[in-house]
């Protein structure tokens, strides 16, 4: 018997042999008890053709999992997986939450990658090819960042050796890159939420693998941290009338919460429906959501498992 619980994890990197979570079926626990699951972003590596075969069968696998468990899901593209969906933000709980995966705060999506310079001129390639007064719409700065994202593996083979951890040794200033932007990028998301979701009191993201809670105004940037490197995932658990932050640990082949939440905070009731991107799908009450039109990716693959 499921609750009102929507769970939202990030970060996945099914598919990937390291630093990724271990498989769909361990993170079965993460779920139960819970109306629904929300996948924000970088879920599968499904861009790259050494892991894409796996990747493709544990998310397939995943929404299998959920659908028996009776647990709608929704994925979110991230910048590894950027037409797992075309589902790139949702608006929660009234407006008050605000989820999108991170990748769209920067125009070089990730600048510590060896490809940021040709990420960031297909970014500006695809923000100059809209109409002027387009270009500082949300759902132009979300396809331009879902664009760039996918630019940053067009070559990916030659970098690929660049782009692990032991690859950045090599690129020492990389690591420069890296903290220099953990530290900015709370900053980056309550400036991006003030512009394109005002009413957003929470803002949930990932992309950087830096997991985290920082108070900044009258915002509460939550980042949820990766499966991957340096592997402290958490979760962002929401019900009718809280937001809760927990740890998530590694108990075999398996993951469970930890029974202490990291943080909670009120919520006060949404008297309305939660907008889930473009779409009308429904997570505010737990009902069954509706159908989705059918959002596919290069796996072929759905960007929403609906509840039975």
């Amino acid at each position: 018997m499921t609750d009102r619980r929507i769970v939202i994890l990030s970060d996945l990197h099914l598919g990937r042999p390291h630093c990724a979570a271990v498989s769909a079926e361990a993170l079965r626990p993460l779920w139960k008890g819970a109306a629904h699951m929300i996948l924000n972003g970088d879920i599968a590596e499904v861009h790259n053709r050494k892991h894409w075969s796996v990747a493709a069968r544990q998310t397939l696998h995943l929404l299998d999992l959920c659908e028996t468990d009776d647990v709608g899901m929704t994925l979110l593209s991230g910048n590894h997986d950027p037409f797992i969906s075309d589902i790139r933000h949702l608006s929660l709980h009234g407006g008050r939450v605000f989820v999108t995966h991170g990748d769209v705060l920067h125009p070089a999506v990730a600048p510590w990658s060896p490809a940021a310079g040709r990420i960031r001129q297909a970014h500006a390639q695809a923000i100059s090819a809209l109409a002027p007064e387009k270009r500082t719409h949300l759902e132009s700065i979300l396809s331009a960042s879902q664009f760039a994202s996918h630019t940053e593996w067009g070559e990916l083979e030659k970098e690929a050796s660049h782009s692990t951890i032991p690859g950045m040794f090599l690129r020492p200033w990389a690591i420069a890159q890296v903290l220099h932007y953990w530290w900015i990028f709370p900053r980056l998301a309550a400036r991006f939420a003030a512009q394109h979701a005002p009413r957003a009191r929470f803002v949930i993201l990932g992309h950087t693998h830096h997991p985290g809670i920082w108070r900044i105004g009258d915002r509460t940037i939550i980042n949820t941290g990766s499966f991957g490197f340096p592997g402290k995932p958490t979760a962002v658990i929401i019900d009718e009338s809280s937001l809760s932050v927990l740890r998530i640990l590694r108990k075999g082949n398996e993951y469970r919460f930890h029974p202490k939440p990291i943080a909670r905070y009120d919520l006060p009731a949404a008297a309305d429906h939660a907008a889930m991107g473009n779409s009308d799908h429904d997570t505010s009450t737990g009902s069954p959501p509706k159908p989705l039109s059918a959002v596919t990716g290069p796996a072929g693959m759905p960007a929403s498992a609906p509840r039975r």
